[in-house]
């Protein structure tokens, strides 16, 4: 018997492990077939596509404001892919995080401008309120999923633009600076603002709230027991529900957790590189938290790398645009194309079942040399 157990323990850490290294050549795969789309449609559409080409691959690192520019761009992107990193584990297929970054804004220049509070402390009050109602905000959809069946896809993108239309209302009727020529809010107090880090760079302290939000987030997801009923509710909730875990609860608290984060990102973004709110529109970051959960695999740990990547994309389409004229619209195209590929089962399905049936083929062999070999 002893026997038996260890083969099917050594079976199943090597088929985790097949696993694991099928999803990187998934994930790698997918990534370069995106890159190499960009490079063709820069052939196809830009005058002079080796200059084209130059400023996207290599033009975040040709000098040190674009370098800088990297960690600026890499800061709120990483916190919304930790947002949906939780609610998608949950099997929630929540997008309220675009919604959530956009009104944690919001509230954080409410709060800005109507409580005096000295340096420092007013920051994080700011983000902390953000943080919380928008996580009241994020029950909503898992609430209507809970209790009506409502899908939460639908509910999410409908609360998105609710969301954004509220907070242009709260802008333009309570806080918009009327000398100013667009519909933008007064200015931000410096006891508000978030601090930079390094001078000139627009490098604030977010940067460390990001970093720590990484290494909690992964230690709350794989080492507690909240994080643990979370990722077995998204992997089997029928298990999970006859194991006693309240199914509600959890779909509520992870969407209430990912909106509390999203919030957060939102709140920080404007604190810290903006002197006034001044959006009108969605930003689209919650998008990119999109793309780095499912690029990363639901993980938080590799999230810093995605968002990494992903910034380094926006960053040297910029600079192309800025340089040649060429059209950054196509950064779009790509992550869609990362995104098909990634969420298509069948893609290297046949693939992994060859290197399947090798590997229980070779474990077969692999037991029967041992001829029964005593286990104590």
């Amino acid at each position: 018997m002893n026997k038996y157990i260890k083969s099917f323990k050594n079976t199943g850490k090597t088929q985790e492990m097949l696993n694991k290294r099928f999803s990187l050549l998934r994930t790698m795969l997918a990534v370069s077939i995106g890159i190499l789309l960009s490079i063709i449609i820069i052939f196809i559409v830009s005058d002079n596509p080796l200059l084209s080409i130059k400023y996207l691959l290599i033009g975040p690192l040709m000098n040190r404001n674009n370098f800088y520019s990297l960690f600026t761009m890499w800061i709120p992107i990483v916190i919304t892919g930790l947002s949906v990193c939780v609610m998608f584990s949950a099997n929630q297929f929540n997008l309220f995080v675009e919604g959530a970054f956009f009104f944690g804004g919001v509230v954080a220049t409410m709060v800005a401008l109507s409580v005096k509070l000295p340096t420092g402390i007013h920051a994080v009050v700011c983000v902390l309120v953000a943080a919380v109602v928008c996580a009241l905000f994020g029950a909503i959809p898992a609430l209507m999923r809970h209790k009506l069946e409502a899908s939460e896809m639908v509910a999410s993108i409908m609360l998105n633009y609710a969301c954004m239309q509220l907070g242009l209302f709260i802008i333009s009727y309570f806080f918009r600076d009327p000398n100013a020529g667009s519909v933008v809010s007064e200015k931000i107090p410096e006891t508000a603002q978030l601090k930079e880090l390094i001078p000139r760079s627009n490098i604030h302290i977010g940067i460390l709230v990001a970093i720590i939000l990484v290494i909690l987030v992964y230690y709350f997801m794989y080492n507690t027991r909240w994080g643990y009923e979370i990722r077995l509710v998204g992997q089997n909730e029928k298990f999970a529900k006859y194991t006693g875990v309240s199914i509600g609860f959890v779909t509520i608290f992870s969407q209430m957790l990912g909106g509390a984060l999203a919030g957060s990102a939102g709140a920080m973004e404007v604190l810290g590189l903006y002197s006034r709110f001044s959006w009108t529109n969605l930003t689209g970051h919650g998008w990119d938290g999109v793309t780095l959960g499912i690029l990363a695999n639901r993980n938080p740990k590799y999230i810093p790398l995605a968002a990494l990547f992903l910034a380094y994309l926006r960053k040297g389409a910029d600079l192309m645009s800025m340089k040649t004229g060429m059209q950054t619209d196509f950064i779009a195209i790509i992550q869609a194309v990362i995104l098909v590929f990634l969420l298509a089962e069948q893609f290297l399905s046949k693939y992994k079942q060859k290197k399947t049936y090798e590997l229980s083929k070779q474990l077969e062999v692999a037991n029967e040399c041992k001829g029964g070999c005593n286990v104590e």
